[in-house]
């Protein structure tokens, strides 16, 4: 498991839901009938032999769009389907972040379900301990019933809680609280902040519904119950599903653009505003990473910030500190790495080494496993302390409950 005695915390892994499966044991009795429905309609998706999706593709049950179209050709019509990177043929992936270097191996499916299975592949990749997101569940803030959105999180919180727990040393989970209920939101968080000692973070996308930014008056109070329970925020974003994030309409459809930019165009946006709207100034003891959006721009993007800051600080009356001392000298902003990355070496020159995060996205498609620990102390000006710290230490001053 550990590479080097070093551990290894993988702040970035994956539950891929079949909500259809694995809510119905868990839905509050009052949404059983409208769960059923939902149900349905991912059932009759899966007799049709197409995906059993709420969001992310032209079939979707939820927030259906077009996230597959081809550049090069005007309209593809949905014949090189966005899901290709997960199913791919033959027993193996491209290996997209080392092409010089031989196919990775199939993801198991099974792992999304399975727990043992899915402690073996971390086994085969030196990973210690698993942080998961879901993958779809926060695009059920396309509902227009908040009061059923609020259900399927609840739902899914009992599902996820039931699957870490049956390996509580390494699997770790982290809550969807409701942007649009902050008082749901708080109550969902204490409660299982309480309950269950596997939960190691709160998850939130990039932005809210309806272009909500992340400086937002309504979510002080999850922030406010974030610092209390010394919980982190994890900001993760998600390509061509809800909350939808900027290049998600005015990139006509294109995967390659989309799945290029979408992620990082949010994580800019989502750091913009943690900083510029004072977050951390508001509440000083918060703390803040922001996942799968990349990190080479990060020294690009802080010279913008630091720039506009000081070309009109009247526009973020709140921050009362340089953006880019906030994320190297402030203890309170953390950031995943993409590990096929090939300027992670320049991004720890430039911001240090207690700010990174190994992070690998699987088991969806678009991740290097089992190569990417290898991927990360591979590189030769990478000290051991920065190794070290990038592949787990960080992970813990983030997130206390992982220490």
């Amino acid at each position: 498991m550990a590479w080097n005695g070093w551990k290894v915390i993988d702040m970035d892994s994956h539950i891929v839901e079949r909500p259809a499966e694995m809510y119905e044991p868990h839905i509050d009795s009052e949404y059983a009938e409208k769960f059923g429905r939902l149900k349905k309609a991912l059932e009759e998706n899966v007799r049709k032999g197409l995906p059993p999706s709420v969001a992310s593709s032209r079939t979707a049950v939820v927030a259906p769009i077009i996230s597959d179209d081809t550049l090069g050709e005007p309209d593809s019509f949905g014949h090189v389907p966005r899901e290709f990177i997960l199913n791919p043929g033959g027993g193996g992936r491209k290996n997209f972040g080392r092409p010089d270097r031989p196919d990775l191996p199939r993801i198991r499916p099974e792992v999304n379900t399975d727990p043992m299975a899915r402690l073996e592949d971390m086994d085969a990749s030196y990973i210690d301990v698993d942080v998961i997101y879901p993958t779809h569940v926060s695009s059920y803030c396309a509902l227009n019933d908040v009061g059923f959105e609020s259900a399927l999180y609840r739902a899914y919180h009992r599902w996820i809680s039931d699957y870490c727990a049956q390996a509580p040393s390494r699997l770790k989970w982290t809550v969807v609280p409701n942007m649009r209920d902050s008082q749901a939101a708080v109550k969902e968080v204490r409660h299982w902040a309480a309950k269950d000692p596997n939960l190691v973070g709160i998850y939130m996308p990039p932005n809210g519904p309806n272009n909500m930014l992340l400086d937002d008056l309504t979510l002080h109070p999850l922030y406010a119950v974030a610092q209390e329970l010394d919980l982190p925020l994890l900001i993760h974003g998600g390509t061509a599903r809800p909350p939808f994030q900027p290049g998600t309409f005015d990139l006509r459809g294109a995967w390659f653009l989309q799945h290029s930019l979408s992620n990082p165009w949010a994580g800019m946006a989502a750091m913009g505003a943690l900083i510029g709207g004072g977050i951390f100034e508001r509440f000083p003891k918060l703390r803040a990473g922001v996942l799968e959006t990349a990190a080479g721009w990060l020294p690009a993007i802080l010279d913008r910030y630091d720039a506009h800051y000081a070309l009109s600080p009247g526009h973020t009356p709140v921050l009362k500190h340089v953006p880019s001392e906030v994320v190297k000298h402030g203890g309170c902003y953390f950031h995943g790495v993409d590990t096929w990355e090939k300027s992670i070496e320049y991004v720890v020159q430039q911001v240090g080494e207690d700010v990174l995060l190994f992070a690998t996205d699987w088991p969806h498609g678009d991740t290097a496993w089992p190569e990417a620990v290898q991927q990360v102390v591979e590189w030769p000006n990478l000290t051991d302390s920065a190794k070290q710290k990038i592949l787990g230490g960080n992970a813990m001053r983030l997130c206390p409950r992982l220490a």
